[in-house]
């Protein structure tokens, strides 16, 4: 009888060539293209959304009512010397020459001097920039912490319909909460804190310390949005709870921090870090009614004074792109930041 004898190939040694392709190697070229891909979306999107913000930038002030010529040359001033301001401000020229120049002048970085004060408007508003961003910034921390801390904490404790009043009284309470308009809170601080109280300065001065002056406008800036956040954090813990892997962990008797801290709060994360994009730029345009309250030295100030009583156009254009340039970059890195946590994030399809 013959045996056929089958020759089989040769079962690669670790050290042979393509031995270390392995599962990780196409996923981490998968995961590389992918932020690739997810870089030149942003940075195109990126690029078309700041043409847009200088267009919108220019044809904002022609909405606003008045004449920036009238109110520098003075309501006592005659027609010929309103047109030769006018002139001088180049208000004269047909709106795409004003367009093209004020784009080449962008460009560069120059958005013109103030009518005004006859210096660079973005000299103008990046004084102001640091003072907003002060107040903005650690209101938006201090919101998410507050919020996921508040929102996990009541979810928690009411899972399993456990504690129905808690459950009833958070949503009723934070609810209201967050429908108060900050304007609305920023006065009743200062009634509270500054006039009844007497613990806290009403309004920003230099004779104040600074950090006590900045606690009254953060917390109208935190209140409404740690109540959002809460809310939100609240639904997405109840669901989470639910998840086969949490119901696991606690089947094996996981310590609570290994449960909530390593396994449900950075699924939580993904939520709250797309809220903070949101709320971020919801509360810079709070922040100028805010800081109008408390006599801040932000922006609010900057552009109620150019649009009310200056007809200040290029401090105007200057503030409104600075916001929108602001938003465009944290809404970036917000993403970016959302991919390194979960890779989905990315616009791709995972295996």
């Amino acid at each position: 009888m013959s045996t056929t004898t089958v020759d089989h190939p040769p079962v690669p040694g670790p050290d042979a060539p393509g031995a270390a392709t392995t599962a990780a190697g196409p996923r981490a070229a998968t995961l590389g293209g992918a932020w690739r891909r997810f870089l030149v979306r942003r940075g195109l999107g990126l690029i078309v959304n700041l043409a847009l913000l200088v267009l919108v930038t220019f044809l904002i002030v022609q909405l606003i009512p008045g004449d920036p010529a009238t109110a520098i040359a003075g309501d006592n001033a005659t027609l010929a010397q309103v047109e030769l301001v006018r002139h001088q401000l180049g208000l004269d020229q047909p709106l795409p020459v004003q367009l093209w120049h004020y784009v080449a002048g962008v460009v560069q970085g120059d958005f013109g001097d103030s009518f005004k004060y006859r210096t660079p408007a973005m000299t103008i508003v990046m004084t102001a920039v640091p003072y907003t961003l002060t107040i903005t910034i650690a209101a938006v921390l201090l919101l998410l912490v507050l919020g996921l801390a508040l929102g996990m904490t009541v979810g928690v404790l009411t899972r399993g319909d456990r504690h129905r009043w808690l459950d009833v009284s958070f949503t009723a309470v934070t609810g209201l909460v967050s429908s108060i308009p900050t304007y609305v809170l920023a006065t009743g601080f200062v009634v509270v804190f500054a006039v009844l109280l007497h613990v806290l300065p009403p309004a920003y001065s230099p004779a104040y310390d600074f950090g006590a002056a900045a606690v009254l406008p953060i917390a109208s800036l935190t209140v409404g949005g740690t109540c959002s956040v809460a809310r939100i954090v609240r639904r997405e813990t109840a669901v989470i709870l639910e998840q086969d892997y949490m119901r696991t962990a606690r089947g094996w008797r996981l310590p609570a921090l290994s449960i909530y801290a390593k396994h449900m709060l950075p699924n939580l994360l993904t939520t709250a870090l797309t809220l903070s994009g949101i709320i971020l730029t919801a509360l810079l345009g709070s922040a100028l009614i805010t800081e109008a309250v408390f006599a801040w030295p932000g922006l609010g100030g900057v552009i109620v004074q150019a649009i009310a009583v200056d007809k200040d156009y290029p401090v105007i254009r200057a503030a409104v792109f600075v916001i929108g340039l602001i938003s465009l970059v944290i809404t970036l890195v917000i993403d970016v930041i959302l991919g390194l946590i979960d890779p989905r994030t990315l616009g791709e399809q995972r295996g």
